[in-house]
This record gives structure tokens, sequence and C-alpha cells, in this order.
């Protein structure tokens, strides 16, 4: 309906109550009608006298006075009625307003929403195309996926069996590397039975040659003079191990380990051959002579194993979530490592497997195996002043000691029932595996250990223990009598070189040294 026609009702409507609140007033103007009429026919009347004709009127009069009450009343209720539908139209008026302006917004509410709902159909379509889209697109990511899933499948399998057969490969190496030193071993013997002139030759050495005789000695000799210091590298170099009374090999800040070998004279060494592979400094070395492997722990969380004669890489042993500090062989064919992620791993060579993780809880600064005489033990040193002695078919250790340090190195002696620790606040003890008690302690006025991975060690006879200082030195003392029998200084030794890693060839005679300045160097 149109707004001007429901206007037109609305004042009809309004007319139709209005002439129903008048009726009253126009009865009682009916009824003033009457009683004039009536007067007049009164007046007309004066022929008529006597007590009942002014009774009549009287009687007339009352009735016409009750009338007019009545009139009156009904007028006054009439107004109010008429009052109050005037304010109930006032505010009729009032809301209809209201509802005017209300329907107004609604209007434009709804062709507001009518044209976001136009918008939203267009949306709608732009979206249901792009889903059509996204929906092909993933079904052929979701086939990609299927072709990738069976790809890795494949992957997996064929891994698998270049690792069987890469073990296959290292077990027959390893069984061809024992049966030639088994062989070497057998020529030796027999060699050394067919010549009957080896006593002679022995003692003629011993009797006649000194420099000679003290290849042949059986116990240590202390060094005291620097055969040769040579550029090894080039930075820090971290660690020096003997592989041979002739041979030695050094670990470096350049990510390489170097293999070297002594001149005739043992005035020099020449450099033989380099391990690489690591991608980061090498911290720890270790070597089996049997089988002629060198085992190197590197800060770029693994640890590797190489063949020294081909200086092939055999495995790398990769699982540390933070730099590896110290790696051994362990038993025959395991790998013992520490890390500065509180963990030691233990691994198998042939699978490149881990076998067991410990969660130690603290920084592992160095490892030793062998402890005790028992193939299956090894020991760690920690951040957290604790010495932890393991047996690698357990989880937990069979044994903790506290020292009143961190640990930097540990070293086992020949015997395997001794171990040295040394500790960062400058002192070594020797601890007894046997009872767990500490046999000796160690210590110097001007022995300063150099840093968190400075190497103690036991000489090849376990007569003496020596260690680098922060201030070039190397400590000498006595196993025995814990007295310091020697302090070895390059005559023009820089300061603040710091000796980080010693090696006390087998021979009992030959000290490596290795430093902060990138040398090494030989005591004799």
């Amino acid at each position: 309906m149109e707004p001007s026609s429901s206007y037109r009702l609305d004042i009809l409507n309004q007319l139709d109550a209005r002439e129903q609140q008048q009726k009253p007033i126009q009865t009682m103007f009916r009824h003033y009608a009457t009683m004039a009429e009536q007067v007049k026919r009164n007046k007309k009347m004066q022929s008529v006298s006597g007590a009942d004709q002014i009774a009549a009127l009287k009687e007339e009069v009352a009735t016409v006075y009750r009338m007019k009450n009545k009139n009156d009343q009904d007028l006054i209720n009439s107004n109010r009625k008429f009052a109050d539908l005037e304010s109930k139209y006032a505010q009729m008026q009032s809301q209809k307003e209201q509802a005017d302006k209300l329907a107004e917004k609604l209007a434009e509410n709804i062709e507001r929403l009518e044209n976001d709902m136009v918008q939203l159909k267009d949306d709608n379509n732009v979206v249901t195309v792009e889903r059509v889209a996204l929906a092909n697109a993933c079904q052929e990511l979701s086939e990609k996926k299927t072709q990738l899933e069976m790809e890795r499948v494949q992957l997996i399998d064929k891994i698998r069996e270049l690792q069987e057969k890469r073990a296959e490969f290292m077990n027959a190496e390893i069984a061809l590397q024992e049966e030639r030193a088994q062989k070497l071993l057998m020529e030796q013997i027999a060699k050394a039975a067919q010549d009957i002139s080896y006593d002679e030759r022995a003692s003629s050495a011993f009797g006649n040659s000194p420099e000679t005789s003290d290849e042949f000695m059986m116990t240590d000799v202390i060094p005291n003079t620097q055969k040769f210091r040579i550029s090894a590298h080039d930075g820090d170099v971290n660690d020096i191990e003997w592989f041979t009374e002739d041979t030695f090999a050094t670990a470096g800040n350049d990510n390489k380990v170097r293999i070297w070998s002594l001149t005739p004279n043992k005035s020099g060494a020449t450099k033989i051959a380099s391990l690489i592979g690591s991608n980061g400094s090498v911290t720890r070395l270790d070597y089996e002579p049997e089988r002629r492997v060198c085992l190197a722990a590197s800060n770029d969380k693994t640890c590797r194993l190489w063949n020294v004669d081909s200086q092939r890489l055999l495995a790398t042993f990769s699982g540390h979530t933070d730099k590896v500090s110290s790696a051994r062989l362990h038993q025959t064919h395991n790998v013992v490592s520490g890390s500065s992620d509180r963990t030691i791993k233990l691994w198998d060579v042939a699978s490149l497997r881990c076998l067991k993780t410990c969660m130690v809880g603290s920084i592992v600064y160095d490892i030793i195996a062998k402890c005790g005489g028992c193939h299956s033990s090894f020991a760690s040193g920690h951040f957290d002043k604790k010495l932890r002695f393991w047996d690698s078919r357990q989880n937990d250790p069979t044994k903790i000691l506290e020292l009143d340090q961190k640990i930097t190195s540990l070293d086992i002696a020949i015997d395997g029932s001794h171990l040295l620790a040394s500790c960062r606040d400058d002192t070594l003890h020797v601890i007894d595996i046997r009872t767990y008690f500490t046999v000796h302690t160690y210590s110097a006025e001007n022995y300063r250990t150099a840093c968190d991975n400075n190497r103690a060690i036991f000489s090849s006879t376990g007569d003496y223990i020596a260690s680098g200082a922060a201030n070039g030195s190397i400590f000498i003392w006595n196993t025995k009598t814990t007295r310091l029998e020697k302090v070895l200084r390059a005559p023009r030794a820089p300061d603040g070189n710091s000796i980080l890693s010693l090696s006390w060839n087998q021979s009992g005679r030959g000290l490596l040294a290795c430093d902060k300045q990138k040398t090494c160097s030989l005591w004799r």
C-alpha cells in the first residue's frame, strides 16, 4: 500500500472516532431544544392554573436539571476522553515518525545488503573457480606425493642395499688388513727366528752407540732438547698422536688431519698425507695400529674414520646436535663419542648405526676407552666436575666421581688400572680404577691449564705424566713420587703460546707437543 492512501485512511478513522465522541454533546443539545419547546408550550398553557400545574412544572424542572447534570457529566467525560485520545494520537504520530525513519534506514540497509549479496555472489563465483583449481592442483600434488613416496621407498631399499654392500666391503677390508697384519707378524717372527745374529747386533747397539741404545730402552726417557718445531696447520693445532715410532698425526682448526714422518736424524718431519672430509675443526684423534685406522672428532657434529694407508674415508658418524669433543675406538668394531650436546653415543662401525645414546646432562670434554682392562668399559670427563665410568652393556654409569673443577682431559696408563684426569683448577689427578680412589694429585707453581680441551698424558710406561701449560711450557712429573722432574720450554718461545696437546712415543723416547701458534714440536 502506498503511503498517501495510508494517511487518508488514518484521517477518516480519526474523524469517525471524533464523531462518536461528539454524540453525547449532540444529545445534550437536542434535550435543550426539547426543553425550550416545552417552555413555550407552558407559556401557551397559561390558562391552566392550580396546584397540579405548579407541581407538574416543578417535576418537569427537576427532570430538566437532572438531565442537565447528566449531560454536564457526559460532557466532562467526553472532554477527558477526547484529551486522552489527543494524547494517544500525538504519541502515535511520534511513533509513526520514528517508524518512518526506521523504515528509511531499513530500506537503505536492504539496498546495501542487496549490493553486498551481489558482491558476495561474485566473490563466491571467484572462490568456486579457485577452489576447483586448487582441487585440481591438490590432486596433482597427491599424485606427485604418491610417486615420490614410491621413489623414496625405492631409494631406501637402494640405500639399504648399498649400506649392506658397504658393510660387507668394510668387513672384507678389515679382514684383509687383519690378514696382512698377521702375515707381516708371521714374517717378522720367521725372520727373527732365522736371524741368529740378532742378539749380537742388539748387544753391539747397547754397548757402542748411545743414540742407538736409546731406541731399545725399555723405560721412559725425560726429554730435554727440542729437536724441531714446524708449522703444521693454518690454525690452532688441537691434538697430536703418535702412529708409529717414526710417524705421527696432527689435528687442526683448518678441518684437516695431517700425517707426518720423521726424518732419519729426527731433526725434522715431512708431511706424507692429509685426511680430508671434515667440515669443522678437528678436536681429538685416536689410532688403531692393528687395523691402521684413524678416528677424528670434529666441531661439525660428526666423527670420521679413515684408513691411514689409503687415506680413504671409511665412515662418518653423524647424529650429535653439537660439536663432538672426543671420540675413541671401542672394542673391535665400535666407536664411542662425547659431545657438547651432553650426550655420549655408541656407534657400530659396520652399519654406521647408533647403538646407544646416554643422556649425561653435562658437556663431555673427553672420553677414554679400555678402562680397568675391560674392553667394554670407558670413562668420560665433564663440565659438571664429574668423572663417569661406563660399561657399554649398561645404560647408566657404573661409578661417578666428583673432582674440584671441570675435567679437561683423560688418559689411561699402560696397565689399564690408573687413569689421569686434568682439571681446570690447574691440578692433575691419578685415580686407581680398581678402588676409585685418588692416588696422587699433581700441581706446580707456574703451571696453568691452557684451555678446556688441554690434554695431559701418561708416558709410554706410566712412569711420568706430562701436561702443557698456558705459558708454552711442558711440565713433567714423576708418577710415583709426584716430584716435578722437568719443565721444558723453547728458548725463543713466544708468550701466550699455549700447549694444547702432547703425545709420548711408545718407545719411551720422544715427546710431541702442539700449540695455538699453528706449530708442533718434538722433544727428545
